[in-house]
């Protein structure tokens, strides 16, 4: 075996300028990794470290590799072997050798090398002494680092829900040469610490800590990258990335894909062209901005990545505010009768599907599942239309009546089917429901029945329940005296006038209300402002309006009547609203995160300031 002396001098010889040894025997100069450290730190320049390996001379011989080698970096050898060695493996990070290696001063691992790499262009080794240097610059200029939280997992999730920010999750485990490099070298820049710690609430997995996690997620392969929403849904996965660029991008892919449902800005002439060109299903949003009402759908459904992922495979999609003059044609053409409607049209703009109100996530997916599997509305129709009257298919067809908001027409179909069972069957609580889900006639036989025998169904369904529907059903209609003629509006008030006495005679609680409704409902859309502002106020004074409807009284105002004594007085409505609110915080010692104080303010002075 050769001599430690013998050995730094076979090397000094191969390289063709001078490493420094890093044991030696008695009376030789010693020069450790500190001592190198040190140098490379005062004159600016890298370690490059040959880590049990002797260089092969022709990588040297080179005269640029060798001058550049000369005036940037520090070269030791390392062997493994020694206890100097074994103090200096952890630096590798678990790097595999005999490898060449660059360093920071002080210990920072900037890239390896594999000796074969180089074996047939030496010019290889001085590349990557190039993109160390590159690298260090970088290190050097940079002082953030992505801010992982600490707390549990339940915490990360609440966070991101508070935040509306996708969670980025890092897997890592501490025998990873992967995580350990991606740790020293990626999320220590401040590129990447001011993407993630902008976009993300990042969290650090140790596999060895959150083995459910792991089994959850299905992670297989280190580093993993994972990105979930506040419910935990996953929105991208990936793993084994470790350079910043790649990190980068999967992050930026993230945030595409946590945007949810992609809906186009072009023209529905452009979006019928483009659904046929790509032979996809068209999705209208047909909404109105009423309050807060929406956000569900915005927010929550549209933004889950199943839901965007079938959204964005399966359709165009599109929004259309029924507000517009557009959105006045849609509701007309396809029959919309709430102020939120989900319409699925053919790549012709024939419809499929129709669906209204807020759907919740799995309300939402049942419904484009039966869009896509042709089960939709005009479907389950022309079905119905052929005679098809078997019980099962019936009803599923007057739910999805229902949840189209034709309930005039499911309450056809249902007076159809139970009339053809018998009034008797409407004691059986299946078919209870189906009644008082659906059925508004207040002429219809089913309804006259429950009035007639009201106290038996009392003893079946409870009182509170049979007289609510009761109350309903006379509310509807109650609203049923205004008609559009020749593009007008018309009140039948010699109509609503026996109607009402109707009502009286049949001793309706809360008659006063229904009638207060039916009266604001036709002076809407007649147009009389005064007297829509009247009775507003009578029932503002009198009853007790949820916020949301309180709220869509101003919208209606601000929107339509540009009378200032009128609009001045809701406002007023508003601002004693919103002093009602804080006197009730003050009181509860806690602010009502779910009241519409904040919508209330804003209406005061829109309403004023107009």
């Amino acid at each position: 075996m050769k001599s430690i002396y013998t050995f730094y001098f076979l090397i000094c010889w191969t390289m063709g300028f001078a490493f420094s040894p890093v044991v030696a025997q008695k009376n030789l100069p010693v020069v450790t990794w500190e001592e190198a450290s040190l140098q490379a730190a005062r004159d600016n320049k890298l370690v490059f470290v040959a880590v049990d390996i002797v260089p092969d001379k022709r990588i040297f011989s080179n005269e640029t590799v060798k001058l550049f080698f000369e005036r940037n970096l520090v070269p030791i050898y390392m062997d493994m072997q020694t206890e100097e060695g074994k103090t200096f493996e952890p630096k590798l990070l678990l790097t595999p050798y005999p490898v060449y290696a660059f360093f920071m001063p002080f210990g920072d691992l900037l890239l390896t090398v594999e000796p074969t790499k180089i074996v047939k262009d030496p010019l290889v080794l001085l590349d990557a002494a190039r993109e160390a240097q590159r690298l260090a610059e970088v290190k050097k200029n940079n002082s953030r680092s992505v801010n992982f939280m600490t707390s549990g997992w339940q915490e990360v999730l609440v966070k991101a829900k508070e935040e509306k920010k996708p969670a980025f999750i890092y897997f890592r485990e501490k025998s990873c040469r992967k995580c350990l490099f991606v740790e020293n070298n990626v999320f220590n820049l401040d590129r990447m610490a001011d993407f993630y710690n902008r976009h993300f609430i990042p969290y650090q997995v140790d596999i060895s800590a959150e083995q459910p996690l792991l089994k959850t997620y299905g992670i297989e392969k280190l580093p993993a990258y994972l990105f979930v929403n506040g419910e935990g849904k996953v929105i991208y996965l990936t793993s084994g990335q470790t350079q910043t660029e790649e990190i980068l991008q999967m992050g930026e892919e993230a945030l595409r894909k946590a945007e949810g449902v992609k809906f186009s800005d072009n023209s529905w002439e452009q979006i019928l062209a483009l659904a046929q060109q790509e032979k996809k299903g068209i999705y209208v949003d047909c909404y109105t901005l009423v309050g807060g009402e929406r956000r569900p759908l915005t927010e929550i459904v549209y933004r889950d990545p199943e839901i965007a992922a079938l959204m964005n495979d399966h359709f165009i999609n599109y929004t259309v505010d029924q507000k517009s003059e557009e959105g006045k044609r849609w509701a007309e053409n396809y029959g919309l009768t709430s102020p939120f409607c989900q319409v699925f049209l053919d790549s012709t703009g024939k419809l499929v599907h129709l669906s209204a109100g807020i759907p919740d996530l799995s309300e939402f997916k049942e419904i484009v599942v039966s869009a896509l599997e042709g089960r939709g509305l005009q479907f389950l129709s022309e079905k119905y239309k052929r005679g098809d009257r078997e019980p099962v298919f019936v009803e599923e067809y007057i739910r999805i009546l229902g949840r189209a908001g034709l309930k005039d027409k499911a309450g056809e179909v249902v007076e159809s089917y139970l009339g053809e069972l018998g009034t008797e069957r409407l004691k059986n609580k299946k078919y209870w429901e189906l009644f008082r889900e659906y059925v508004i006639d207040i002429d219809s036989e089913l309804f006259k029945y429950v009035s007639q025998y009201r106290t038996d169904f009392f003893s079946l369904f409870g009182r509170e329940e049979v007289l609510k529907k009761i109350q309903q059903v006379w509310t509807v209609g109650a609203e049923g005296f205004v008609t559009k003629k020749e593009g007008k509006y018309v009140f039948d008030e010699a109509g609503f006038k026996n109607y009402v006495k109707r009502l009286k005679a049949e001793k309706i609680e809360n008659w006063r209300s229904i009638v207060r409704k039916a009266r604001m409902n036709a002076a809407e859309k007649t147009g009389n402002w005064k007297v829509y502002a009247e009775l507003a106020e009578e029932r503002w004074n009198e009853e007790q309006i949820p916020e949301a409807e309180l709220y869509s009284w101003g919208v209606v105002i601000k929107e339509n009547c540009r009378d200032k004594s009128i609009r001045y007085k809701a406002a007023r409505w508003y601002a004693l609203t919103v002093a009602e609110i804080e006197k009730k915080e003050r009181l509860e010692g806690k602010v009502r995160v779910s009241s519409y104080k904040g919508f209330f303010e804003k209406l005061v002075n829109d309403l004023i300031e107009e």
